[in-house]
């Protein structure tokens, strides 16, 4: 069995369980196979639309837990055309645990639950100055320390929103509802620079001339978690709240429209900070090698941040009972998420992003002999995001409902600028599944299958460009040259061109206790 496989399948069975991530911060299966919309009566409702909480008749919790195989496909392009195809195997992970306490008119619900996880576990030596790759021991199954779990490798973004949610019921057909979300993020990254192409490089090395050449590489690791108690200067704290607003009205006793509108973090301009520990080291084994950090096997850890924006959202959506007896029910999602976080005054559209994905990352008395500057940039290439779900539900039997649907988004991330760690682009997917009453109690058993492909797709004019940092270099650093903006948006890196696609293949189980019955109606 292949190193990769092997990595990957054994990280799987450990980690016991999630959607893929369709779009950063965004999980389209939240609770599992069922429908998730504005309109839908789910008590993944506090998350999606909160006033929906008000129509499910009833007091009830809901657990889940997905799990499956994220396979990506990477063909680089070389001065002899398309390299051969480079296969990225990694787990998926994630889970909702929530209840809703009805007391008409009003309703109360609370969730904790994971939002958009990626776990990039896996890469190749090609693809190191975006996705470093050997990482020894699987980010959920470290405890904590540098020895257990090194900085040297892979990427995981694990979100987890911490929910409270309030609906009331207005008037018979109208409902309104708030949440509150409380985001804490816990994320590592690892990948290489290249010294040649560093702006402050400590010496002109002969031996480093060649943009990729292994040996002039120095690695960046980072490794943290949004810390919600108050912190110091070099481990900030960044806990923050976010709040969505629901409306849902009732047209007729078989057609309800929902909509909601989703906050940027409140506290902090729209930004979460993650606090932890970073890394520069060499990734090369060879003690003759030209590089002025340690190596990464002796390297130690300085205290470091990241800070990004989190994007707002906003959903509308239909929900239709059908059929005689009302044994179908569709539901729809159309929704947008601002991740361009457009602001006044900082640019507007889907073309030009104000904060295309940027993090900023601060290392507090990194190493002297590191190329890295204190503060940098890491590029991620984001843009705003537009999808579609349509969810039908049929009513088999009175102890057993069928569930179908189908997804599509526009990319995450611009064409130009997929990496193999950002490589959420076009995706159409479908999901199945069944809801199953056990025996005759109110309890409910949820399995589901779902299926996401990520079409090829070819970056030709690459956002990462190795010849401009050579150009700025050359310009002794002039900011006035035309590169400029690429070498200070960390883009002057080693090329991404090449061609991305994806299949990830989703597993789900949950189980729900609810008094309301398991009709679509």
């Amino acid at each position: 069995m292949p190193a990769a496989l092997a990595s990957s399948l054994g990280a799987l069975t450990l980690l016991l369980a999630t959607p893929a991530a369709a779009t950063p911060g965004h999980a389209v299966r939240l609770g599992g196979v069922e429908a998730q919309g504005p309109a839908s009566r789910s008590i993944t409702a506090l998350h999606h639309n909160p006033a929906m909480l008000t129509g499910l008749g009833g007091t009830g919790v809901h657990t889940s837990l997905s799990t499956g195989l994220d396979q990506r496909w990477v063909r680089r392009t070389t001065d002899a055309g398309l390299g051969d195809r480079i296969t990225i195997l990694n787990p998926t992970f994630e889970y909702f645990v929530g209840g809703n306490l009805s007391l008409d008119p009003i309703a109360f619900g609370v969730g904790l639950y994971t939002l958009g996880n990626e776990f990039h576990l896996n890469s190749a030596d090609a693809l190191r100055f975006h996705l470093a790759p050997e990482l020894d021991v699987p980010p959920l199954l470290c405890d904590g320390t540098t020895e257990s779990c090194p900085l040297n490798g892979g990427a995981t973004t694990v979100r987890t929103d911490l929910s409270f949610a309030l609906a009331w019921n207005v008037l018979s057909t109208l409902r309104i509802g708030a949440t509150l979300h409380l985001p804490r993020m816990r994320m590592r990254f690892a990948y290489d620079n290249s010294t040649v192409l560093a702006q402050n490089t400590v010496s002109d090395t002969p031996e480093c001339s060649t943009v990729e050449d292994p040996n002039c590489a120095e690695r960046f690791g980072f490794r943290g978690v949004t810390r919600w108690l108050p912190g110091t200067s070099t481990r900030p704290s960044g806990i923050d709240l976010i709040v969505t607003f629901g409306a849902a009205v009732d047209v007729t006793r078989r057609i309800t429209l929902g909509a909601r509108f989703r906050t940027r973090p409140l506290l902090n301009g729209g930004e979460v900070t993650i606090a932890g520990d970073g890394l520069t080291c060499s990734p090369s084994d060879d003690e003759d090698s030209p590089a002025s950090v340690p190596r990464c096997s002796v390297a130690p850890t300085v205290d470091a941040f990241v800070t990004q924006r989190l994007a707002r959202e906003a959903a509308i959506g239909a929900a239709f009972v059908l059929g005689r007896s009302k044994q179908w029910r569709l539901d729809s999602n159309f929704y947008w998420i601002d991740l361009c976080n457009d602001v006044l005054g900082e640019g507007a559209g889907i073309k030009s992003c104000a904060s295309p994905g940027l993090q900023r990352i601060n290392l507090i008395n990194r190493d002297p002999g590191s190329s890295l500057l204190p503060e940098t940039i890491r590029y991620r290439g984001y843009q705003d995001v537009f999808g579609l779900d349509l969810f039908t539900t049929y009513q088999m039997r009175s102890n057993i409902a069928l569930t179908f649907a189908g997804h599509t988004s526009s990319p995450a991330v611009r064409r130009e600028a997929l990496t193999a760690a950002n490589s959420n682009f076009w995706r159409v997917g479908v999901s199945f599944g069944a809801i199953l009453r056990i025996r005759h109690s109110n309890f409910q058993l949820i399995p589901g299958y779902g299926a996401d492909l990520f079409p090829p797709s070819t970056v030709t004019n690459a956002a990462f460009d190795p010849s401009a940092g050579e150009q700025f270099l050359d310009a002794l650093s002039d900011l006035n040259t035309d590169v400029a903006q690429t070498v200070l948006d960390g883009r002057a890196r080693p090329s991404n061109a090449g061609r991305y696609s994806g299949l990830v293949h989703t597993f789900s189980i949950g189980l729900r206790w609810a008094e309301r019955g398991l009709g679509v109606d």
